[in-house]
């Protein structure tokens, strides 16, 4: 028989969970999380109230006692709930793997291509946006 127990965190601690289409990326206890919503940073610690928001591109921070990891994510949901906040995003990257040089060369050679039609219009600003958000996740590190 399946255990259909909620998830929660132990103690005195967030856990959180990073999932992507291909891997669970980060399931760990911590002290603090903030994300990228679409429309600004949200900060999560203990006892947060639950919710669901959508994410934006962006750094998502994992705070650990001292320690912080930090990662870019690639939009997607996030849940909050019983200490557990649970990120679903379609890329997760950590940051230390982002390469600022290539990251913006990436955005000159996009940012200088000739699209037409409103389709693709719209893919290449989505394209820039999510290199813009990388570009600056690398920038901190």
């Amino acid at each position: 028989m399946a255990d259909n127990a909620p998830i929660t965190a132990s103690g005195s601690t967030l856990r959180c969970i990073v999932v992507t289409p291909e891997e669970t990326v980060v399931d760990r206890d911590a002290n603090f999380v903030a994300l990228p919503l679409f429309d600004g940073e949200l900060g999560v610690a203990l006892y947060h109230a639950p919710m669901i928001g959508r994410l934006g591109f962006g750094e998502l921070r994992v705070r650990t006692g001292t320690t912080e990891e930090r990662f870019y994510v690639d939009g997607g949901f996030v849940q909050v709930a019983d200490n557990v906040v649970s990120v679903l995003t379609n890329r997760s990257i950590p940051a230390k793997k982002l390469d600022a040089a290539t990251i913006d060369q990436q955005v000159r050679e996009v940012g200088s291509s000739v699209v037409a039609g409103e389709t693709a219009l719209a893919l290449r600003e989505r394209q820039l946006k999510q290199l813009r958000a990388q570009s600056r996740v690398a920038g901190k590190g």
